[in-house]
């Protein structure tokens, strides 16, 4: 017996009711190309789904942990229920985990180039995926139908603060369905924001992990307008010629390992055409082409990429796609300023670069200000090039760092200038102190 519910996409002509409904009741929703995962029940796909082989060993958090442990545009998985819901962390999080790890393995298989860039941090135990977790104001029954369900996950997300064009989320619902035959949904807005949704409680016997990587697929462009194969009618944005294949509108009971990346290399990834690759997708860790940044933050103060992935206040060794472009944000602590970037950046504004191999880049931070202390022994003057100091005895005053202060010796009558000491050396009158630290000059007059 065979069931299916067509894939929409809601950018696009709206032909299926439900998915109509579901863009014209929440703006948030009609603004992704949205895509219906379907399913096929055979006798094989009647076992219940199997236990995670791998435990997630991670503790619960509302919000995405950062730095991520791997730089570059991130796949962040979130563990989403209703506001009535049970928290079942413990349980989800170990099949998200095996399901990460199944996905991870098959694509490599199937491109030994790219792998999805999922979202980990480091545990006490060892990396694993940083899973969010997230209570909706949304109640069991207001996210059971179809038609709102999507609309309702992502108003969710925006309001816990995930919604970032930066990152895709994965997101396992555990909540109630009202149709099991639907396995998931997925699709990006204009931004690039994408949203892949796995529904936990729906599609018995069918793998999670193939559900996972078919959304994912389509939060970066799966199956692009125009690849030869590509469904027509309700099944638009899926591929028709090869049931194997993972975009394929409907998904049966076989595990992961059983489908193919495009096969062929001819619709959706690693074809040679001129539409939408998504073999080329920033959210693919490129594994044939990595690149390292090195940084070095010295002072108060640290540095951050606008991509996710590079926090750093102190020595940081960072791997990205080679070729990828960073716009550096330099942030000092109170009261301190950036006073130069070096290596792949110059000056003290803003920093831009593409990373390649051998990368690096320094950022240099200081105190605003240095106090400059002068003494005089004997009798004369002391005289800064700007305003600050002027003083017959002793005086001090602050002055921005890093930015040379001219001192002048003038003896007074019947006196003559020997020599400076401290800061200043040397018999001439005039000296310049590059104020990198609080400073002490000594100017010292004799009598002529």
């Amino acid at each position: 017996m065979s069931r299916s519910l067509a894939a929409v996409s809601l950018v696009a002509l709206l032909t299926v009711t439900a998915a109509a409904t579901a863009g014209a009741d929440n703006p948030a929703a009609a603004r992704f190309a949205r895509s219906s995962l379907t399913r096929e029940i055979d006798a094989r796909a009647a076992a219940a789904r199997p236990t995670a082989a791998t435990a997630w060993c991670g503790a619960a958090a509302q919000v995405d942990r950062v730095p991520n442990a791997v730089a570059g545009n991130p796949v962040h998985w979130v563990y989403l229920i209703p506001s009535d819901g049970t928290d079942s962390l413990g349980d989800v999080a170990n099949a998200m985990q095996s399901d990460a790890d199944q996905v991870d393995a098959w694509w490599r298989g199937q491109d030994s180039s790219r792998v999805p860039r999922n979202d980990v941090t480091v545990f006490s135990c060892g990396t694993q995926l940083d899973v969010t977790t997230v209570r909706s104001t949304l109640t069991g029954a207001q996210l059971t139908p179809i038609s709102s369900r999507f609309s309702g996950i992502i108003e969710t997300l925006e309001r816990a603060g995930l919604s970032s064009p930066l990152t895709k989320y994965l997101v396992y619902y555990d909540g109630p369905i009202d149709d099991d035959n639907i396995c998931g949904q997925g699709g990006s807005d204009s931004t690039g924001l994408g949203v892949a949704i796995v529904f936990y409680r729906s599609c018995t016997g069918v793998s999670t992990a193939a559900v996972a990587a078919h959304e994912f697929l389509h939060t970066i462009g799966a199956v692009p307008t125009g690849a030869p194969n590509e469904c027509t009618g309700d099944n638009a944005a899926h591929t028709c010629d090869n049931e194997s294949d993972l975009m394929y509108p409907a998904v049966g009971g076989g595990p992961l390992s059983a489908k193919v990346l495009d096969p062929g290399r001819d619709d959706y990834y690693g074809h040679p055409g001129a539409w939408l690759d998504t073999q080329d997708s920033p959210w693919l860790v490129r594994l044939d082409s990595q690149a390292q940044l090195a940084l070095t933050v010295s002072g108060p103060g640290s540095v951050a990429a606008d991509v996710p992935g590079l926090q750093c206040s102190s020595r940081c060794t960072t791997s990205w796609n080679s070729g990828q472009r960073l716009a550096l944000i330099a942030t000092p602590a109170p009261g301190a300023k950036l006073v130069r970037w070096a290596g792949g950046c110059s000056g003290g504004a803003g920093c831009n670069l593409t990373v390649a191999p051998g990368a690096t880049l320094s950022a240099l931070f200081a105190p605003a200000t240095f106090r400059l202390t002068v003494a005089l022994t004997g009798k004369g003057a002391v005289r800064s090039s700007g305003a600050g100091i002027a003083c017959p005895r002793r005086c001090s005053a602050s002055f921005p760092s890093y930015s040379a202060v001219r001192l002048t010796a003038a003896p007074s009558k019947g006196w003559r200038f020997r020599s400076w000491s401290g800061a200043c050396r040397g018999p001439k009158k005039a000296c310049t102190v590059p104020m990198s630290a609080a400073t002490k000059a000594r100017a010292t007059f004799v009598h002529a």
